[in-house]
C-alpha cells in the first residue's frame, strides 16, 4: 500500500509549493521578506545592484552598443524563448502521430491558416476518432540547435505541449510526457521562464500569465536591470568618454569586474540543474542580479550526489582544469569559451583556451608515442575527446557536450563529489555546513519526497522539521512545507497548526491559504475553509483552479447559486478545467437545469474522456452531512456518451438503499478513492477481495461531497497505478 495512501492527496497541496509557492511573486514577498542583508562589498559597487533599478531592455543596449548586440545575437541564448511565426519555422511537417502508450492518445502537428496545431486524438471505432483536442503551438522555448519545445496560451497563461522538434530526431515527446504525459495541462512555472526569458513582468500570484514578456535572455541578465546605466549615458555632456574594459564604470555590472565565484553566480543561475531548489526567505524567481551570491538565492540540492549533465558549470567544477587554473589571474571558467560578445566558437578556434595551457611543444614532450604525438598535434580537436558528447537521460534525443574535463579512460564515468547522508546533497557549502544546513535540508528533503513519492522521507522531514522550528520566526516557507509533510500523511490537525504557524510569520500567500483551507475542510470546519477561499481570491482574481475549489466548497455546503457562479467564473478564466465544468453540470443538474448540465457534461468530456465513464455511474445521494439516507442510480442528460464498463471491469455501482458496490477488486488491497486533482477522500480495504460494500462516508466520517471523483485499485504487488473508474456524487437534500 505504502505510497498509494498519501501520493495524490499531497499533491494538490505541494502543487503550490512546486509550482507556484515557492517562486513568490515580487508583489507577495515583502510580507515575509526578513530585514534586508547589508550588501557586500561587491553588490555595493554597483549602482544597478545597490539601489533598485527598472529593466529597459535590449533596445536600449544596443543603440550604444551594435557591435556586441550584433554579436550575441548568433548565440542560442538569445534564442532562447519567443513567439513562433511561419517565417521562424524550422519544423518539418510530421509523417504519422505519435502515440503515447499508457493513456491511449495519439498526437501530430498539423498546419491551419499560417499557423501550427497539436491535436489530440484517441482512436475510435471507425476512421473518425472518438476524441479530439487540438492546442495553437504560441511560443517557442529553445533555439532550435539542439530542439525547440512549445507553449499555447490559454487566455494568457502559458501551457507546454506534448511534442517537441529535435533538431537530430524530427518531432517527439517533450521531455517527461512519454513517462507521465500531462496532455496540454502542464504550467509554464516562473523557473522555467526566468532562464530562457529575460525578465517578464508577472502577473502577482499567478505562474504562466505574464502582462509583458520579453523573447530571449538578453544583456540585461548577465549586467543587471540597465536604467541607471541609461540616464547615466544619456545625461552624459556631448563627447564625454564612455567607461569601457579599462575603466570601471558603477552604474552597470560587468561581469569582468567581479570575483571569478560571482562570474561563475551568473552562469550557474540558469546552468545548474539539480533536483531540488528552494527559494531564501523573501526571494522569487526574478530578483538575482550580477554581483549578488546565488547561493543566497536558492538552496540546490542534487538527488544522491548524482550530477546532471546538463548542469554545465557544476561538470566544470569537478574538472582538474577548473581547479588548477582557480586560483590563477586567468582562470578556465565559463567564459573561456563561451564570450556572449564573440561569435560562436568554431571547431578551429575552441581549442583556445585549451593550448594556452597544453602547448604542442608541451604536449609533444609528453606523449613519446608516435600515435599519441599525432593526436596531441596542433590540428587536434581537444573538446570532441575530453569533453565528449553523451546522451541526458532526461532529455530525449538530447546529447550534449559534457563539461566534466578528462582524460578518455583514466577516471571513473561520474566525478567525485562530496556525498553526505540522506537522499539530497546540497551544493552549495553554506548548506552543508552553515548554521541553517539542517533546516534547509529538512525542507528540501519535503520538495524531494513529493518527487519521489515517498511516505517515509515524508515522515523523516517532518520529524527534522518540527525541533528546528521551535521558536523560529524567520522561515514561514518552512512551515508551509511542515504543514505539506503532515498533509501527506493525513494528519490534518497538525497541518493546520503548521499553516498557521507560517501565517503568523507573515505568508499571506494566495497558495498558504489554500492549503491551510483545503487542511481545514478536513476537519470539518467549512466556514473557516470558505473564508479563506474568499481572501486568497481577493488578492488574485484569475487563480481558477482555487476558484474551483471554492465552489467545491460551496456546492459541498448546498448552496448551489454560489458554486454556479463560481464555477462559471473559473471556467471563464481557464476553459480547460475539465473537472470545474463537470461538477457545474452536477450543480445545475440539481437545480433542474437539465439541458445546461448535459452542456456543461459534454464539455468536460471533450477535455477529459475518462469523465465519461462518470456519466455511466451518477450517484443520486439523500440524507445529511453524516448519514446516508439513500442512495440510487440517477440517469445521465447525455446517454450518448456514457462508457459503462465490462461485467468483468472495477466498477461502482448502487447496490441497496444507503450503499455502494466496488465490483472486482483483488484480495488484501485498498480502493483509493480521491478528487480529480489527487486529494485522498479514503482507502476501503477488499479483504478477500471480489465485491466491496461501502457506506458512502469518507474517513472523516462524513458523507462523500457532491462532485466528481476517481476510485483506483491498490494492492501489494500490483502495478503503481492500478485500474479506476470515475464516478459522481449529485447529492439530494
Amino acid at each position: 500500500m505504502g505510497a498509494g495512501l498519501y501520493r495524490r492527496s499531497v499533491r494538490a497541496v505541494l502543487a503550490a509549493w512546486l509550482v507556484t509557492g515557492c517562486n513568490e511573486s515580487a508583489s507577495s514577498r515583502a510580507a515575509s521578506a526578513p530585514a534586508a542583508a547589508p550588501l557586500d562589498s561587491v553588490e555595493a559597487r554597483f549602482a544597478n545592484v545597490a539601489t533598485p533599478t527598472a529593466y529597459v531592455g535590449d533596445s536600449s543596449c544596443a543603440a550604444c552598443h551594435a557591435a556586441a548586440a550584433a554579436s550575441y545575437a548568433q548565440h542560442s541564448m538569445a534564442r532562447s524563448f519567443h513567439p513562433w511565426t511561419p517565417d521562424s519555422r524550422v519544423e518539418q511537417a510530421m509523417a504519422e502521430a505519435l502515440r503515447n502508450a499508457p493513456t491511449g492518445f495519439a498526437y501530430r502537428v498539423v498546419d491551419s491558416a499560417g499557423a501550427l496545431w497539436q491535436v489530440e486524438t484517441r482512436p475510435g471505432d471507425t476512421a473518425r476518432p472518438a476524441h479530439e483536442l487540438r492546442r495553437r503551438i504560441d511560443y517557442v522555448m529553445g533555439s532550435g540547435r539542439l530542439a525547440r519545445t512549445y507553449f499555447t496560451a490559454e487566455n494568457g497563461r502559458l501551457f507546454q505541449l506534448p511534442l517537441t522538434w529535435y533538431a537530430d530526431h524530427g518531432w517527439d515527446f517533450s521531455p517527461g510526457y512519454e513517462v507521465n504525459n500531462a496532455r496540454f495541462s502542464r504550467l509554464l512555472p516562473d523557473r522555467c521562464i526566468a532562464c530562457h526569458s529575460s525578465y517578464p513582468e508577472a502577473a502577482p500570484h499567478l505562474e504562466g500569465k505574464y502582462p509583458v514578456l520579453r523573447p530571449g535572455i538578453g544583456c540585461e541578465r548577465c549586467h543587471g536591470p540597465g536604467a541607471a546605466h541609461v540616464q547615466a549615458r544619456r545625461e552624459a555632456p556631448p563627447g564625454a568618454s564612455v567607461a569601457g574594459d579599462s575603466v570601471f564604470d558603477p552604474t552597470i555590472v560587468n561581469p569582468r569586474r567581479l570575483p571569478l565565484e560571482r562570474r561563475l553566480d551568473v552562469c550557474e543561475q540558469c546552468h545548474v540543474h539539480t533536483s531540488v531548489a528552494v527559494l531564501r526567505p523573501g526571494r522569487h524567481a526574478f530578483d538575482f542580479t550580477p554581483a549578488r551570491q546565488l547561493a543566497a538565492q536558492y538552496a540546490y540540492y542534487k538527488n544522491g550526489g548524482d550530477i546532471d549533465l546538463v548542469s554545465h558549470a557544476d561538470r566544470l567544477r569537478q574538472s582538474a582544469c577548473f581547479r588548477a587554473t582557480a586560483g590563477s589571474k586567468a582562470p578556465l571558467e565559463c567564459a573561456s569559451c563561451h564570450n556572449p560578445h564573440a561569435p560562436p566558437p568554431t571547431r578551429a578556434t575552441r581549442n583556445q583556451p585549451c593550448v594556452a595551457c597544453h602547448t604542442p611543444a608541451t604536449l609533444a614532450s609528453r606523449f613519446p608515442v608516435a600515435a599519441s604525438k599525432r593526436a596531441h598535434g596542433a590540428q587536434s580537436d581537444c573538446v570532441s575527446c575530453h569533453m565528449p558528447v553523451v546522451k541526458e537521460r532526461t532529455v530525449p534525443h538530447g546529447t550534449f557536450s559534457d563539461h566534466w574535463i578528462r582524460v578518455p579512460g583514466a577516471a571513473a564515468a561520474t566525478p567525485a563529489t562530496p556525498v553526505t547522508a540522506g537522499p539530497i546533497d546540497p551544493y552549495f557549502e553554506r548548506d552543508r555546513t552553515g548554521a541553517e544546513a539542517p533546516l534547509y535540508r529538512a525542507m528540501g528533503t519535503v520538495v524531494f519526497a513529493s518527487l519521489a513519492a515517498n511516505g517515509k522521507l515524508f515522515d523523516d522531514a517532518a520529524s527534522a522539521l518540527q525541533p528546528l522550528l521551535a521558536g523560529n520566526r524567520t522561515h514561514p516557507q518552512a512551515f508551509f512545507l511542515l504543514g505539506v509533510a503532515h498533509e501527506s500523511r493525513g494528519r490534518a490537525a497538525d497541518a493546520v497548526a503548521a499553516f498557521e504557524r507560517a501565517r503568523a510569520l507573515g505568508d499571506e500567500r494566495p497558495e498558504l491559504l489554500r492549503a491551510l483551507a483545503r487542511a481545514r475542510l478536513q476537519l470539518g470546519d467549512d466556514d473557516e475553509a470558505r473564508d479563506l477561499y474568499v481572501q486568497a481570491l481577493a488578492q488574485q482574481p484569475a487563480l481558477a483552479w482555487i476558484r474551483a475549489e471554492y465552489a467545491d466548497a460551496l456546492h459541498r455546503e448546498g448552496d448551489l447559486v454560489g458554486a454556479e457562479r463560481e464555477y462559471r467564473a473559473a471556467l471563464a478564466e481557464q476553459p480547460s478545467l475539465a473537472a470545474a465544468s463537470f461538477n457545474l453540470g452536477l450543480v445545475l443538474l440539481a437545480r433542474q437545469q437539465t439541458a445546461p448540465a448535459a452542456e456543461a457534461f459534454l464539455k468536460a468530456v471533450r477535455l477529459e474522456p475518462a469523465y465519461g465513464t462518470a456519466l455511466a455511474a451518477l450517484l443520486a445521494v439523500e440524507g445529511s452531512d453524516t448519514k446516508v439516507r439513500r442512495a440510487s442510480a440517477f440517469p445521465s442528460p447525455v446517454a450518448a456518451v456514457q462508457t459503462a464498463p465490462a461485467a468483468t471491469a472495477f466498477g461502482v455501482q448502487v447496490a441497496a438503499p444507503d450503499r455502494v458496490h466496488f465490483t472486482n477488486t483483488p484480495p488484501q488491497g485498498y480502493v483509493l478513492v480521491s478528487t480529480p486533482d489527487g486529494a485522498l477522500q479514503l482507502a476501503v480495504p477488499t479483504n478477500g477481495g471480489g465485491t466491496v460494500t461501502w457506506d458512502l462516508r469518507t474517513g472523516a466520517g462524513r458523507v462523500l461531497a457532491p462532485g466528481l471523483y476517481r476510485a483506483e485499485l491498490q494492492w501489494r504487488g500490483g502495478p503503481s497505478s492500478g485500474p479506476s473508474v470515475w464516478f459522481a456524487v449529485l447529492r439530494v437534500r
